[in-house]
């Protein structure tokens, strides 16, 4: 069987990742538990380690969030130029939670807020976490408004916010449904299986 590790510059995107995995790469099972490199500061010195990995190992997929940056200034500033094709770093726009709202019906039933509120373009949205923290904030779930969102500040996450978040990817965040409202997760899933094909 054919494998994959999966590495994330956070928790959501270790979980997002996984995810995109078992959607894209039917067949395929996770090399090992997804890696929280927990911050891109201390992804990046480590992209060089895991080109490496992807050429003698196993393929890699790293999953990080622009911040706003270009895509491509972001690519060529901080991936090895001679990185391995078995190497995969996909860039969620502008953050994971872009990925997250893409899933409109999904995040509405999940997390239990309304539909009405989540951005149809999310991928064009500047500040993906605040835009999520105030759709939590109107749950209809209390421990979801009490534990996800910061209680001193409305725009800060509270000690839940990644607990609930990766729960709700797990349990029913869909590749399928998000790809079609993010270019960018969409982009993602292609080269995913444009891999996958080229291990055929």
């Amino acid at each position: 069987m054919k494998r994959i590790l999966v590495v994330g510059e956070d928790a959501l995107c270790c979980a997002l990742g996984e995810k995109m995995v078992a959607a894209a790469l039917p067949g395929w099972s996770l090399a090992g538990p997804a890696i929280d490199t927990k911050g891109v500061t201390k992804l990046i010195p480590a992209l060089p380690r895991y080109s490496e990995q992807a050429k003698f190992v196993q393929p890699v997929l790293c999953i990080a969030d622009t911040d706003g940056q270009c895509v491509k200034q972001w690519l060529q500033k901080n991936v090895p130029v001679r990185s391995h094709k078995n190497m995969l770093v996909r860039l969620a726009v502008n953050e994971a939670e872009s990925w997250l709202m893409a899933d409109q019906e999904g995040f509405a039933l999940g997390l239990q807020v309304d539909k009405r509120r989540l951005p149809r373009s999310p991928d064009d949205v500047l500040d993906a976490k605040a835009a999520v923290l105030v759709a939590l904030s109107k749950s209809r779930q209390r421990y979801i408004r009490e534990e996800a969102v910061s209680r001193s500040n409305p725009f800060r996450q509270g000690s839940g916010y990644n607990i609930h978040l990766c729960a709700f990817v797990k349990s029913h965040w869909s590749v399928e449904r998000a790809r079609s409202s993010s270019p960018s997760l969409e982009r993602a899933v292609k080269h995913l299986q444009r891999m996958a094909n080229d291990h055929d």
